[in-house]
């Protein structure tokens, strides 16, 4: 279901601006895990959990929320950045369109489902060979269980990022061998 949205916006940066410019700010919860520790297995894990039943009727704009969230976190902005009038939006989404779709184009376009025992498996060795505590880890395996997992892409084939959707929540978790 998920993933047939996700080809709409995903490498489609004018679809996913006209989303963005004119997204109504959502207030929800959100965590970020960086346990890229050791060089060169890297895996970052952020977590945002909606209003409940927000996701479902409201996808494109959780997801659209979610990267602008993602852009902030990255380069350390402030996380109510986008609550500017929506012509700022599209000025700065206009002359600033290498920036910002490079957070919403992959280069290996895969937006394939993939088990939750295959999720977990790649958050657990990439977590892993970062020395991440057990626990630290299977606090994030509930927001996967009993969700629409989908591998979205990456830079090449060592690369992923996967997202997890449930009902208020959704995950992306970017992980893989960055040299």
């Amino acid at each position: 279901m998920y993933a047939d949205i996700l080809k709409k916006i995903v490498n489609n940066y004018e679809y996913y601006k006209n989303i963005a410019v004119n997204l109504e700010w959502t207030e929800f919860n959100k965590k970020y895990y960086d346990w890229y520790k050791k060089y060169p297995v890297g895996i970052s894990v952020s977590i945002y959990e909606f209003p409940e039943g927000y996701i479902k009727h409201n996808f494109e704009k959780a997801y659209t929320q979610t990267v602008l969230l993602q852009m902030a976190y990255c380069e350390e902005w402030e996380q109510d950045f986008w609550k500017i009038p929506s012509s700022e939006r599209l000025q700065y989404m206009t002359q600033a369109e290498r920036f910002y779709s490079h957070y919403i184009t992959y280069n290996e376009l895969r937006l394939k489902p993939v088990t939750e025992d295959y999720l977990i498996g790649e958050i657990k060795w990439h977590a892993g060979e970062n020395d991440i505590p057990e626990s630290e880890i299977n606090s994030v395996i509930p927001y996967l269980t009993g969700t629409e997992n989908i591998d979205i892409g990456g830079g090449y084939s060592g690369d992923h990022t996967f997202i997890s959707i449930k009902d208020n929540s959704i995950m992306i978790i970017d992980c893989g061998i960055w040299d």
